[in-house]
Parts: C-alpha cells; sequence; structure tokens
C-alpha cells in the first residue's frame, strides 16, 4: 500500500509524513526528492532542470523505485512529495495502480499566506529565486493545480496540528494502528 502525501512546498508534508512513520514503524518512507537529488549529482549542470518534475528521467526512476521497494519489501510505503503536474503524476501515481497496488494519495492544502508563514518558520528567505525562495514562490502555481480533482484527496491543513492531520491520514487509510 502507498500513502503520498502530496502538497505545496510548505504546507506540511514532511512533518506529517515524520508522525505517520512515528505511527508506523513497519513504513518506508521513500522521498522522490531524494531520487531527484541523486539524478542531479549524476547529471551534468547544463542538463539540470529547475524542478524535479521537469526532469525527463525522474518520473520513470521515481516509478520504478517505488513500485520495486512496495514489491520487495511488502510494507506500507510512505512518499511525500510535490507533484503539481498532472503529466508527471500520471507516470509516476497512476501506474502503480495500473500494476495492482493499493495507493491512497491526499493533497493537503493551506491558503498562501498559511504557507508563506510555514516556510517563514522553517527558515525559507530571500534567495536567487526571490523574495521568499524558489518554494515560496511556487505556492499560487501548485495550489492552483493540486486543487483539481484529479489530485484529491484534499485535506485543510490551515488551522490544524500535524498530528491532527496524520491521524486523519491514518483512519483514511485504514492503518491506524491498534491501542
Amino acid at each position: 500500500m502507498f500513502v503520498f502525501v502530496n502538497g505545496p512546498f510548505g504546507v506540511g508534508k514532511s512533518t506529517t509524513t515524520a508522525l505517520l512513520a512515528e505511527q508506523l514503524p513497519q513504513a518506508l518512507v521513500i522521498n522522490p526528492e531524494a531520487i531527484g537529488h541523486m539524478l542531479w549529482d549524476q547529471l551534468p549542470e547544463a542538463l539540470r532542470t529547475e524542478e524535479f518534475e521537469l526532469e525527463p528521467l525522474w518520473p520513470p526512476l521515481t516509478h520504478c523505485m517505488l513500485d520495486q521497494a512496495a514489491r520487495a519489501y511488502d510494507r506500507p510505503v510512505i512518499v511525500p512529495m510535490t507533484i503539481a503536474r498532472h503529466t508527471v503524476f500520471d507516470r509516476i501515481v497512476r501506474p502503480l495502480h495500473e500494476v495492482g497496488h493499493h495507493v491512497h494519495h491526499f493533497t493537503l492544502l493551506a491558503p498562501p499566506a498559511v504557507i508563506r508563514a510555514r516556510l517563514r518558520e522553517r527558515g525559507e528567505g530571500p534567495d536567487k529565486w526571490g523574495s521568499l525562495s524558489w518554494e515560496g514562490n511556487q505556492v499560487e502555481r501548485c495550489l492552483e493545480a493540486l486543487r483539481q480533482p484529479a489530485f484529491a484527496e484534499h485535506i485543510d491543513t490551515a488551522h490544524r496540528p500535524a498530528a491532527e492531520v496524520a491521524d486523519e491520514i491514518l483512519t483514511r487509510t485504514g492503518l491506524r494502528p491498534a491501542a
């Protein structure tokens, strides 16, 4: 079983994933961002794109890693990652369904001001991309895309602690550990 935790940069995916992993010690956490960094380490700078979703090799490598990890280890796989482009989602998430994996996909959402405040809290600031980092400049684009039905199930995180969001995911997936 896969539990995708999607959402804009800064919405709380990493925090929620850490809480899920705490509740599900048997689960694997596979972060596709690490796959992207591995890919960028192998490519000359001239071939690197601005983000992983635009890397031609990233979707198939990520899909392969996820599929093979689920098959090899036969345990829940938690996947925290911003995937806001339908074409990329269709190359990573949909094929997992097609080969028989049970996939739960949750998109965490919050208003732009809440997300930007969270980015600042984690230390994001001005960089070569602008006044609030590259991630901060992606908030509206990601929210617009991720609000679409293709990225449902949506979970509003604006005024909720991450533990409550993680509990909701555990309930919806049926993975809540017995007390």
